[in-house]
């Protein structure tokens, strides 16, 4: 399965087994315990091979995270969140809000939600969904002004279900998962997966939701 995810050599087959399982998901239909093990595999090869990447180092680990199924808030490096250019848009409103007033007391000020994949920063575009910053402004006692902040992203997939109400299509968000072949011959050679089917695995009891976040001091 490794090979086949790196270079893309039996995508052919691959695809057409995560097809069949997409299906079950979708109709409800009932999984084996092969059906089982193939996906707790496959999405452990993903975050193996994210794990052992630069890019998407963190991506991987909260994939294992998810899969480990304890549902604790996992804590992640600052950078997937500090090297991100909309997330750091959205705190640097927050920082002028803020800079605008006394530094006098506590002030905390957070964004609604908002969809934070950038590809300023590749590790989000596959690790990050929809979530949220907070900014908390502080006197110290040696009268600094310190800035904390807070980065946070409820980490699931979203349900065949709310797929088919929101998009009309259950498979609307199906993404391509590169390999080396498809890097060379183009996207068609990509192994294309739903984003369904990974929160088909809460369901399956395979994984697990958590909240991932990370803070730091400016």
């Amino acid at each position: 399965m490794a090979l086949t995810l790196g270079t893309g050599v039996g995508t052919e087959g691959l695809q057409r087994r995560i097809d069949a399982l997409e299906a079950q998901a979708i109709s409800r239909a009932a999984f084996s315990v092969d059906d089982r093990a193939f996906l707790s595999d496959f999405y452990r090869t993903l975050a193996t091979g994210a794990k052992l990447s630069w890019l998407v180092r963190q991506t991987g680990q909260m994939m294992d995270h998810y899969l480990d199924g304890s549902g604790r808030d996992y804590r992640l490096d600052p950078d997937i969140f500090r090297g991100n250019d909309k997330v750091q848009a959205r705190l640097g409103a927050l920082r002028k809000q803020a800079s605008s007033k006394p530094c006098v007391g506590v002030t905390h000020l957070a964004s609604p939600t908002f969809y934070m994949p950038d590809a300023s920063k590749v590790d989000s575009v596959f690790g990050l969904y929809h979530g949220k910053v907070a900014l908390t402004r502080s006197l110290a006692a040696d009268g600094r002004c310190v800035v904390h902040v807070r980065a946070e992203v409820p980490w699931f997939w979203p349900s065949y279900a709310s797929l088919k109400q929101k998009y009309g299509n259950a498979h609307a968000e199906s993404f391509p998962l590169p390999n080396l072949k498809s890097l060379l011959l183009g996207p068609s050679h990509a192994l294309y997966v739903d984003n369904g089917l990974g929160e088909y695995l809460v369901t399956l009891g395979i994984a697990r939701p958590f909240l991932a976040y990370a803070e730091w001091d400016e």
